[in-house]
């Protein structure tokens, strides 16, 4: 009676330590050569740090599982004969999603027959191979943990060196001096409009991102000097991916917070079939905030929808098809009491609407064991509707905008990846799009003086663009590699063709350093409109731009790289760019350097302008370890141009210093959850604006900036400190997480211009001065 007293009581604690700390999970993936895609069986895959070793081999699809793997941070080696071992370190492992990884090896550059023992984490280098420099990888993971990521690539990618944040209520960012509206964007290998909600709003920027993490997989973020691939693109390139779906087990995500309330599936279409799909739809919260926060510029509202569909064949390589969607609103109801009106801020009356779909066809097909052709369909549309109306006190009515725009494109997009040996490897492609517009805008270009529009454009048509490039990367050493390629693009506009030579060399002198050198000269089109932009003559409207060239800029980029151990490492990068063909207006300020998503003028454009951006950019890094991780990041940066006037100036971007300091700690409990905090010090150099005409903006009681004297007002430096706490607990089905984010913690004031104070009849600074709280619950299963 008394064993059988002590078996059940045993068997009650089993089963309790089974249920607390009996959490697994699976780790599965696909080994393959990272340049010919072409599966690799027989890797060996273990999980680092066990005892006994736990660990598997993949099959002859390159396919491996690991059944279960305890949950929290876990570090993965893979080796395979003839080929650099690899450590991916630090997965997060939970209980409420499998995790799934595409792994790419190496090719040793030593004969095919050595067995290659050493294994390298390669965090600090980017997915592309062919990226020289200026280039890194960011994930999902880094999004959702570094403090005011807040799930958004653009926001993390704010970390990095050489980029400076917009503002707290927006995703935009400067590039090392350039503009936003010069970044590349890619999704799935197909260029596509910036994929933020209200793009137009922010000239590049948004509100968010119009997908969630729970759809990215890793992705690179370029900075300058970009390979041949990447054309249209003047300041960096988002080149991101979309994972693919669990095809094996389905899983559900839900999410809410104040960003948002989100669901996400995936799974098998039938279960043993390698067919899979992924979607996400998500609805905004902000709206939520609307009584919590100051009413400067209002909170939008928005929606969108995400989805990958995956479908691997035998004969014809794997299909996928993919799409994302968006819908934003911000309005204003203008108060008609102008008792009630304290700045002319008061005054204004909006609705602007910003819609934009993404969908693609693509296809990769394995050719031989050397080679594999990548082909897409796709097409992009964004529709942007800004209506905005100002008053003056006696109630006039002034039309400020009036905007309405359909851009469409439809892109056929292909290239032939060929290994030749483990030396070199060539990628060439073809880019083919047909641009369609059509615009009815009606702006005032000076709502001072002006109570009628006098900026026009109204017209529908079809442009096309074409792009060719041919890439090669050559191994010349083990310790030198060589990137070589051209990219030429055609503007059927202007009727412009455009040559891109490309160069980049890395040299690694000693086992820990390195040194490289990019060369590239890069371009990119500017907002159609500014084409088609309507101009009064003696015989009617005349189209004054349409054949204005295209902005083109040399990159120069120099870098040394130095690993300080297994986990951290130190890079500095001085670039110096050289704009020019710029279009500016004659004899004045003006410059599309300097373009915002409000410019509007009324005079002809020339390709005489100029512009310069130098500077150095610096990172020291720890990787996750132990639970720990830091990153600091350090831009010292001039930014100038030449326009019309032939006098140089500041660019509007010009805030010569962006400085980041990251850290994070993170823990796992007895019971197998997740804390950690984490934060963020930045301090950036104050923006830059043009100086008031106080007494033409007391006649008019509208704020009037001296253009004569373009951005020579400099304000203070801006310190910031954002926070956030992630608490993960893992139980036997499903893992909840709670995330707790607040950006700007300091409260530090961030400049929106100026407004008129009709209390005080004279012009005065306009801040926006708030802490941005990010709180989040999310439900895996």
């Amino acid at each position: 009676m008394k064993t059988r007293k002590i078996l059940i009581l045993l068997a009650i604690v089993i089963f309790r330590l089974n249920f607390t700390f009996g959490q697994t999970q699976v780790i599965k993936g696909k080994i393959v050569d990272s340049e010919s895609l072409i599966e690799l069986p027989g890797a060996s895959i273990i999980i680092l740090n066990t005892n006994p070793i736990i660990g598997t081999t993949s099959d002859m699809s390159g396919n491996f599982t690991l059944q279960n793997v305890s949950v929290g941070r876990k570090s993965l080696q893979i080796s395979y004969m003839g080929y650099d071992s690899q450590i991916i370190s630090d997965i997060l492992v939970s209980s409420g999603k499998e995790i799934s990884l595409n792994i790419s090896l190496k090719e040793s550059f030593s004969s095919i027959g050595e067995v290659v023992v050493k294994a390298e984490t390669k965090k600090d280098e980017s997915l592309n191979k062919m990226a020289t420099l200026s280039a890194r990888t960011f994930s999902v993971e880094e999004a959702q943990r570094f403090a005011g990521g807040m799930d958004d690539p653009s926001r993390l990618a704010s970390t990095f060196a050489g980029v400076t944040p917009s503002t707290v209520d927006n995703n935009e960012i400067v590039i090392r001096g350039n503009a936003s509206k010069g970044i590349l964007w890619k999704l799935e290998d197909v260029e596509i409009p910036a994929p933020n909600h209200l793009a137009d709003m922010f000239s590049g920027g948004g509100v968010n991102t119009m997908f969630t993490s729970n759809m990215l997989s890793n992705s690179d973020f370029l900075t300058g000097a970009f390979p041949a691939e990447y054309g249209n693109a003047i300041s960096g390139v988002f080149d991101m991916k979309l994972r693919t779906g669990n095809d094996s087990k389905r899983e559900y995500t839900f999410q809410v917070g104040t960003q948002g309330i989100d669901f996400s599936a995936e799974g098998p279409f039938a279960k043993g079939k390698q067919a899979s799909y992924l979607i996400n739809y998500r609805y905004s919260t902000l709206g939520l905030l609307q009584n919590l926060m100051p009413q400067v510029t209002g909170l939008p509202t928005f929606s969108d929808l995400s989805l990958k569909f995956n479908f691997p064949t035998k004969a014809f390589g794997v299909f996928s098809i993919w799409s994302i969607n968006g819908n934003g609103n911000i309005a204003n109801e203008q108060n008609k009491d102008t008792t009630k009106w304290k700045t002319n801020m008061d005054s204004f009356k909006y609705d602007i609407n910003y819609r934009l779909t993404a969908s693609g066809i693509n296809n990769r097909k394995i050719l031989n064991e050397k080679s594999y052709l990548f082909t897409s369909l796709s097409f992009s549309a964004t529709d942007y509707k800004n209506e905005n109306v100002f008053y003056r006190t006696n109630l006039q009515e002034v039309p400020l905008t009036n905007q309405k725009e359909i851009n469409s494109k439809l892109s056929f997009t292909s290239y032939l990846n060929k290994k030749f040996n483990s030396r070199h490897t060539n990628r060439t492609g073809l880019i083919l799009n047909q641009l369609t517009y059509n615009f009815d805008v009606a702006n005032n270009t000076n709502v001072a003086e002006n109570n009628v529009a006098d900026f026009f454009v109204k017209s529908t048509g079809i442009a096309f663009s074409t792009q060719f490039y041919t890439q090669s990367k050559i191994s010349l050493t083990e310790k030198i590699d060589v990137n070589l390629g051209v990219h030429a693009m055609y503007f059927s506009l202007n009727d412009e063709i455009i040559p891109e030579p490309r160069f980049g060399v890395n040299w690694k002198f000693s086992k820990n350093k390195s040194l490289s050198f990019a060369y590239g000269k890069h371009s990119k089109i500017e907002p159609l409109r500014v084409y088609m932009t309507e101009f009064a003559g003696e015989n009617g409207t005349e189209l004054l731009n349409s054949k204005l060239d295209v902005t083109k800029a040399h990159h120069f980029v120099l870098a040394y790289d130095m690993k300080i151990g297994e986990k951290t490492h130190f890079k500095i990068e001085p670039y110096y760019q050289i704009l020019y063909d710029v279009p500016v207006i004659a004899d004045s300020s003006f410059s599309m350097i300097n373009y915002t998503s409000e410019t509007f003028f009324t005079n002809q454009l020339f390709n005489t302008g100029t512009g310069s951006n130098v500077g150095v950019d610096l990172t020291l890094e720890q990787f996750l370890h132990n639970g720990f991780y830091y990153m600091f990041t350090a831009s010292i940066y001039d930014s100038k141009y030449i326009s019309g006037d032939k006098i140089e100036r500041n660019t509007k971007y010009n805030q010569n210093l962006a400085l980041n300091f990251l850290t994070g700690k993170e823990w796992q409990t007895k019971k197998n959850n997740t804390f950690g905090i984490n934060g963020r010090f930045t301090i950036i150099g104050g923006k830059r604006q043009s100086p008031v005409d106080y007494e033409k903006s007391e006649q008019f009681q509208y704020v009037v900036y001296n253009d004569s004297k373009a951005y020579e007002v400099q304000l203070p430096t801006s310190y910031f400190v954002d926070v956030s706490i992630n608490y993960t607990i893992n139980k036997a089905k499903f893992s909840q997480s709670i995330i707790l984010q607040a950006k700007n913690l300091l409260m530090q004031k961030e400049s929106l211009g100026h407004a008129f104070n009709f209390e005080t009849n004279t012009v005065e600074p306009y801040n926006l001065k708030i802490v941005f709280p990010y709180i989040s619950y999310k439900l895996m299963f």
